[in-house]
């Protein structure tokens, strides 16, 4: 053992005069020597006498105060959009949001429901496994599918507009029975998102705050049943864009502290150096030289096939990720998720690389369990913020698992209401009979989510086994489900085959290559790493082989009007497509397959292959790519809370002037309006099809029905909104490139958020 010295330093003892670490694993990791760790067998205290840095009544604030305060914010704003808008709440607009949502919402939507507490939690866990490729990993594993999901919500669009859940794609093309079997598949997918989120929520509240286990998990819910009850998939949405932007400024701050201010690491050379030393003393197994700072790490790329193959389970067949693709407008349907899963990258990669590396930098006393539980970013907060930092985490968890539980209650309402309510049990149900029932299941499920928590902590099930297992039991229904939009040959006897057969493979190939490790078939070798990548394995790809060999056998032939005609239960006007906007649609497909595909390949196979060379990152290389983290945070979190505010900055101003800013506006578009009218008498079109003069005689009338409505009339050097398109052009103000003329838009100033 190394002499101390007079300060923290690479020269320090671990534990001089402390009592025997046996049984703690690793014992006493506190390499640093930071005095406030010493002797400290685990970062949190033990299960008999637990340390919480911060008071019970902060963590009973958090999930009662904040999810109720935050739940009649929601319901609030919600029922001021409707009032100011006219919003009539059909089942359509409670279960697709009106098919409206613009672009930069629709992103952050999927931010907020793509962003579970594992995100947040088991990513800095990977990388205080695995170093600095777990980040990555975790990032590339689970961005990829919602990039690549963007080529399903074009399709929707196109070939199934007036669905409400992907299982209604599936009965119109394939029939009952394969309705039945995915039905299944999509409600346990569904079980398991909740049931990670309420693990890894119910840990953290217990960890930071002491709340018991059990009473978190059943309060949880509390504030998400009460603004989804309410608003339905618009109150979510809503909900969703200030979860996004609370969970992004918290990242770009925890980064920014671990690499630029704190005095224990502050920079990306001393994070370097501390993970450097730490490689030494506490090697990684099957990694380069045992070091934290390389991407040559076995289990690392394991990690990140179980993550690639769990994560297209839970987008694919997770309804909440379709129900984001039927609320968006055409247009928005492919941006959305394409800048989406760019954006998302962000939060686990940056978070992951400030705090879950500087818990291993700084060796923190954090036990491998701790750590399975998601406790690393909480711990690494607490230490470089203290109790603040404890706080934001504890936000930050809350909110994830708020949004994503919100999404998935929406999800299980919908496919309840229309999939075994509608199907099965009164086929010619009414608007208000949907309405009940989904309210009926988001209450119901709610609970069941508390539930579902308790139970799993009591079956001493972690977040990182849950997290790892998904893949196995619900992957076999990944090609199928995709099939079911994209591949007109595809069969219903493919579909059912594959996603059963690769079901049963992918358990056998689990529990059977438990069964060669002593002890047989128990919780730590059906968790074994090896033994969890098989599983994933077999259950996607045998499926997608099976699905794809006896569909070549006996092919269906679909020409999608099945899947066109599925059935409104009330009017909704945005649910059809004009020809024009279904041809553009067809070239939105092609742009966003090449997109999706490009990204996917630069993400997945192109980053790692020109990490694989630096071997060991040298200390310049790791100093750029801490810079890298840090820039996609930024970017990211501007995006995504800029974005959807300037999309919707009309709307916003209504709502803020109670309709004022409405009236106003009403006064520009009758100027525009009388213009275009008038141009054959007051305006000589150019050579280029536009109009040179009369715009004065539209402000004329603008100013005219300004104080016809009561208003102040309109300025002569008032400027038109730029989201309020002035139409120019011989063949009238709202022709397409090829001159045939649409109907008029509706003014986004009467569009929601």
């Amino acid at each position: 053992m190394a002499t101390a010295t007079a300060g923290p330093g690479f020269d320090l003892p671990s534990h001089v005069g402390c009592p025997s670490g046996e049984g703690v694993d690793p014992p006493f990791r506190n390499a640093l020597n930071l005095p406030q760790y010493r002797c400290n067998a685990s970062f949190f205290g033990d299960i008999k006498s637990p340390e919480h840095p911060l008071a019970v009544w902060t963590g009973y604030f958090v999930i009662v105060g904040l999810g109720i305060s935050f739940g009649i914010f929601t319901v609030l704003l919600v029922a001021l959009e409707q009032y100011l808008f006219s919003t009539v709440m059909t089942s359509e607009y409670f279960n697709t949001a009106g098919r409206s949502v613009k672009t930069g919402l629709s992103a952050s939507v999927i931010v907020s429901q793509w962003t579970w507490s594992a995100t947040l939690l088991q990513s800095s866990n990977v990388a205080y496994l695995y170093g600095v490729s777990g980040p990555f990993w975790y990032a590339a594993g689970a961005s990829c599918q919602v990039i690549l999901f963007g080529m399903l919500a074009v399709l929707v669009k196109l070939r199934a507009p007036t669905s409400h859940t992907f299982l209604e794609i599936i009965q119109a093309r394939w029939g009952r029975v394969a309705h039945t079997v995915f039905l299944l598949f999509a409600l346990t997918t569904s079980i398991i998102v909740t049931s990670m989120l309420q693990l890894g929520g119910s840990s953290v509240v217990n960890a930071l705050t002491g709340v018991n286990l059990d009473v978190a998990s059943a309060l949880i819910p509390i504030g998400v049943i009460l603004y989804t009850l309410a608003g339905g998939l618009r109150a979510t949405f809503v909900a969703s864009y200030f979860n996004t932007a609370i969970i992004m400024l918290f990242l770009v701050t925890f980064s920014f502290i671990v690499f630029t201010s704190h005095s224990d690491i502050g920079s990306p050379d001393r994070m370097w150096e501390l993970l450097t030393r730490a490689s030494r003393d506490v090697p990684v197994a099957n990694n380069q030289n045992g070091s934290y700072l390389t991407f040559w790490s076995r289990d690392g790329v394991f990690f990140g096939l179980i993550n690639l193959v769990g994560n297209f389970s839970t987008v694919f067949i997770d309804q909440s990720y379709w129900q984001s693709a039927i609320a968006a407008t055409p247009s928005a349907s492919w941006k959305g998720f394409l800048l989406g899963g760019l954006c998302w990258f962000a939060i686990p990669f940056t978070l992951a690389t400030s705090l879950g590396l500087s818990s291993v930098a700084l060796s923190l006393p954090i036990t491998v369990t701790e750590a399975a539980r998601g406790l690393v970013p909480p711990a690494a907060a607490g230490h470089f913020l203290g109790s603040v930092g404890s706080a934001a985490v504890l936000v930050m968890t809350f909110l994830a698992v708020t949004s994503s539980g919100a999404s998935e209650q929406i999800a299980v309402s919908s496919i309840i209401a229309y999939d075994v309510y509608r199907t099965h049990i009164n086929p010619r149900c009414s608007g208000p009979q949907v309405i009940f029932v989904s309210r009926v299941v988001i209450l119901t499920f709610g609970l069941l989510m508390g539930g579902l928590g308790i139970a799993l902590n009591h079956l001493n099930i972690s977040l990182d086994y849950l997290y790892r297992l998904m893949g196995v039991l619900i992957g076999s229904a990944v090609f199928p489900v995709a099939f079911s939009i994209t591949w007109g040959r595809a069969s219903g006897l493919g579909a059912i085959s594959g996603a059963l057969g690769g079901l049963v493979l992918g358990l056998c190939s689990w529990l059977g290559y438990a069964a060669t490790f002593d002890g047989g078939i128990n919780l730590k070798n059906t968790g074994n790493t090896d033994v969890m990548l098989a599983g994933n394995l077999m259950s996607i790809l045998s499926s997608g082989i099976i699905c794809t060999l006896v569909s070549f056998v006996r092919p269906d032939d679909c020409d999608w009007s099945s899947t066109q005609s599925i059935p409104l239960i009330e009017d909704d006007p945005n649910a059809f497509l004009p020809f024009e906007r279904a041809e553009a649609l067809e070239r939105a497909f092609k742009r966003v397959a090449g997109f999706g595909v490009v990204l996917t390949a630069i993400i997945v196979v192109l980053w790692p292959l020109l990490a694989l060379p630096a071997g060991v990152f040298s200390r310049s290389y790791f100093a750029f790519y801490a810079i890298l983290s840090i820039v996609w945070g930024v970017v990211a979190a501007s995006v995504m809370i800029i974005l959807p505010v300037w999309e919707s900055r009309h709307s916003i101003l209504v709502v803020l002037t109670l309709g004022m800013y409405a009236r106003r506006l009403e006064a520009v578009e009758a100027a525009k309006v009388s213009y275009h009218e008038s141009d054959a008498g007051s305006g000589a079109a150019d050579e280029e099809g536009g109009y040179e003069v009369g715009y004065a005689d539209g402000f004329a009338a603008a100013r005219a029905a300004a104080a016809a409505n009561g208003g102040g009339g309109v300025s002569g050097d008032e400027q038109l909104p730029p989201d309020l398109p002035i139409g120019v052009g011989a063949a009238g103000p709202y022709a397409m490139e090829d001159h045939r003329p649409l109907e008029p838009p509706e003014p986004s100033y009467r569009t929601s958020f």
